[in-house]
């Protein structure tokens, strides 16, 4: 059903301008506009309000999962557009699971038709509930990994591969919450039983990781799986990747990524979050290190190289604004956008950065999401159909809340030619019009500048078929038959 609630109302008005005709050495710069604020249980508290983590169907449906305290429950509720489904339970089978906040655990994660809600009850084991109808219905849960005698397992998190299977990884610390190492199990019957452990961390510095950090599982389209954690080596907390060749049975590269060099003998109870991709891994992160300071960092890995870039400071939305932290990032090739909560004006608020030109644009273009009366944290993110999708507790409401994020491209000081498009974002047909004599050729580029279609000896105006190009930022290059060659970007939703 379709909600229509007091939080559906625009906080922040951001104008996205949308460069409709072509332009030859534009001079442009990236700007988002955050879509209104939906409450996803439309104000109704009653469902709580904790962790919310968002992802993406098979069908492209966007679902919200979080927790209620106190009288403990998981929940899902799906966006139809227009507003989100009444929540669905999620049973957890009698059992007393451990709920942490933010991104401690419980975790959840969907893919190829099944979804999974992993769990700890501390002191006995790490749990896992599968869905196989994409959250219809659940089975049991299964204890994923049971800790030996003297072991505790804790601070689940979970991931799935392209085959729908679940890979679940954790911290594995002695009764003391000392000699903590990660470790990864994964599954090949969709979460009925798991592998023996993978010991993720065994090549990194020092052997040993925070005791009280959660890590982060990222599958790379190749199949190779990455986990993201904060290590400790003698109390050098800095952020290190582990990647596995094998499909999460073993981890036989390690790599440091962050200059940050953070020493602190206090648990941070904060980890890293990752996104993979083809050619490379990017790493968010926060560090309070006293030679950097205390924020957001981003970092990446080039796995087939084995390089690490330098370690980018992510400024505040507001320069004013302290206590940046609970770094989520989201996107695809050269659109990359990262969100945090920051302390302003005395509460605390959503930030984000964002650009469409890859890393190098992150850090330049920053700003609130909203400012709600009240606090709001720990976010979540992801990127799809051409707009991030971002959900955080509303502590005022105690609710869930959503928007969509929408990055454009404003130009200035622009040089027009005779040509233009339409629509833009455009879904399958993509209008052309020249009002100047001659030829012209058409090429198609992705944001990874791969080529996706070229058209010759077009002539006055018609369209193109897009309809097999998958949503994101695309360039149409342009080149005429006096020899001039331009560029204009749109979107395919």
């Amino acid at each position: 059903m379709t909600k229509h609630s007091p939080y559906s109302t625009v906080f922040k008005t951001m104008v996205i301008g949308i460069v409709l005709t072509l332009v030859v050495s534009p001079q442009s710069y990236a700007q988002f506009t955050p879509g209104y604020v939906v409450s996803v249980t439309d104000g109704d508290d009653s469902y709580g309000n904790k962790s919310p983590r968002i992802a993406i169907t098979d069908q492209g449906e966007v679902v919200v999962f979080w927790m209620r305290t106190g009288n403990e429950a998981f929940y899902l509720s799906r966006w139809d557009g227009q507003g989100f489904s009444s929540p669905s339970q999620i049973p957890f089978g009698g059992l007393n699971p451990n709920l942490w906040s933010g991104s401690l655990g419980p975790n959840f994660a969907t893919g190829n038709g099944h979804m999974y809600v992993t769990f700890e009850v501390y002191g006995d084991a790490i749990y896992i509930t599968h869905s196989g109808d994409n959250g219809l219905t659940w089975d049991d849960p299964v204890a994923a990994f049971v800790p030996p005698q003297g072991r505790r397992a804790t601070i689940p998190t979970v991931a799935v591969d392209a085959d729908g299977q679940p890979l679940v990884a954790y911290v594995n610390t002695n009764a003391q919450e000392g000699d903590a190492h990660y470790g990864l199990v994964r599954s090949s019957d969709f979460g009925a039983s798991f592998s023996a452990e993978a010991w993720v961390n065994e090549i990194a510095a020092g052997e040993e990781v925070c005791e009280c950090c959660n890590g982060d599982i990222a599958v790379s389209p190749n199949g190779d799986i990455y986990v993201a954690f904060r290590n400790n080596d003698a109390n050098l907390r800095d952020i290190w990747v582990a990647r596995s060749t094998d499909g999460g049975l073993s981890f036989s590269e390690a790599y440091d990524m962050d200059e940050t060099d953070w020493v602190s003998g206090v648990c941070p109870s904060n980890g890293p979050h990752l996104l993979a991709e083809d050619g490379a891994v990017h790493a968010a992160f926060f560090s309070a290190s006293s030679s950097w300071g205390s924020g957001v960092y981003f970092s990446s890995l080039d796995p087939l190289l084995g390089n690490v870039s330098s370690t980018l400071t992510l400024p505040p939305a507001q320069e004013e604004s302290s206590q940046q932290n609970r770094p989520r990032i989201a996107g695809s090739g050269d659109t990359l956008g990262v969100v945090w909560q920051e302390s302003y004006n005395g509460s605390l608020e959503i930030g984000m950065s964002f650009s469409t030109t890859g890393i190098s644009g992150l850090g330049s273009d920053q700003g609130l999401l909203t400012e709600l009366s009240g606090s709001q944290r720990y976010p979540d993110m992801l990127f799809h159909d051409g707009k991030f999708h971002v959900v955080y507790e509303d502590v005022s409401s105690g609710t869930v809340l959503y928007q969509a994020v929408h990055p454009g491209l404003v130009g200035m000081e622009e040089e027009q030619l005779s040509f233009s498009i339409f629509p833009n974002p455009v879904r399958d047909e993509l209008n052309y019009q020249m009002m100047t004599q001659g030829p012209i050729e058409l090429q198609i580029f992705d944001a990874l500048s791969r080529s996706c279609g070229a058209y010759s000896g077009l002539t006055g105006s018609g369209t193109l078929n897009l309809n097999t190009l998958t949503p994101g930022f695309y360039h149409l290059r342009v080149h005429t038959e006096n020899g001039e060659t331009s560029v204009i970007r749109f979107i395919k939703e």
